[in-house]
């Protein structure tokens, strides 16, 4: 068809076994345990072969999830992706800034939420309103956490607005990556995933948006897949704190892989 992205790569069904991710998970809590981290993200990815092209897959996610920010983009090194967000990573207007503490899932809307899912959501919220108060921004307000649904799926969700005369690429770089992506200590989380998640996360996890003036919107790129001739990589993680069991956790990736999922094609 017309405007139809042509020349992608073949994919492979390559990825990390049911058993490999909740090693990784086991390795995340030993971790924890043994006073390491406090919470790290783990993230795995599953290979979905489909004849339908990245554009219908990409209009299909428009339907699906309006109140998301859904994107197609080529790009050079990074290659073709498609997503549907719902995490805000940082949204200015002028010395305005606004951003999210987005953490914890639960795909049963009837049961209350955890301790666990509740600290899991707080780190992260904590690692914000650090972060922002300690380089001096003002007039730092923090939501309370109340549920945010996406599809069949819910997260707590806290808004946090502050006023600061520092640029965009400033907050950027001091807040990516949360505790939502990453984990806390944020170096040490970030070594462990690099030295023991199977797999690359590649531009997953990495973030995305655009800049007019003195107002700009930039997103984490979540609910995401990377496109091939033959199919899309789809890519999902959960947090590790204490508690976090791993074959909860397994789980967890499958819901959200399957909340991508919607609108491709069986293998």
């Amino acid at each position: 068809m017309p405007g139809t992205i042509t020349s992608l790569p073949q994919g492979s069904c390559e990825g990390a076994s049911q058993q490999e991710h909740e090693q990784t998970v086991q390795r995340a809590l030993d971790a924890i345990e043994a006073g390491t981290l406090e919470k790290v993200v783990v993230s795995r990815s599953e290979f979905w072969e489909t004849h339908r092209t990245p554009e219908e897959v990409f209009r299909a996610k428009c339907m699906a999830y309006p109140d998301a920010f859904v994107y197609l983009f080529v790009h050079a090194s990074a290659g073709v992706w498609i997503g549907a967000t719902p995490e805000v990573l940082l949204v200015q207007a002028g010395e305005q800034f606004e951003t999210t503490a987005l953490a914890g899932t639960k795909a049963d809307t009837q049961r209350d939420w955890t301790d666990k899912e509740r600290h899991e959501q707080g780190l992260v919220a904590d690692f914000i309103e650090q972060n922002v108060r300690g380089r001096n921004a003002s007039d730092v307000r923090v939501s309370e956490a109340t549920s945010m649904a996406y599809g069949s799926l819910q997260h707590l969700r806290s808004n946090i607005s502050f006023r600061s005369e520092e640029e965009v690429d400033f907050w950027l770089e001091t807040l990516h990556p949360t505790p939502a992506v990453g984990g806390t200590p944020r170096d040490k989380a970030l070594d462990f995933i690099a030295n023991q998640e199977s797999g690359e996360r590649r531009y997953y996890t990495g973030f995305l948006g655009a800049t007019e003036g003195d107002r700009a919107a930039f997103y984490v790129n979540l609910r995401c897949m990377q496109c091939f001739a033959n199919g899309f990589r789809l890519f999902a993680g959960g947090g590790i704190v204490e508690g976090s069991d791993p074959s909860k956790e397994w789980k967890e990736t499958r819901d959200k892989i399957e909340s991508i999922r919607a609108g491709i094609a069986v293998r």
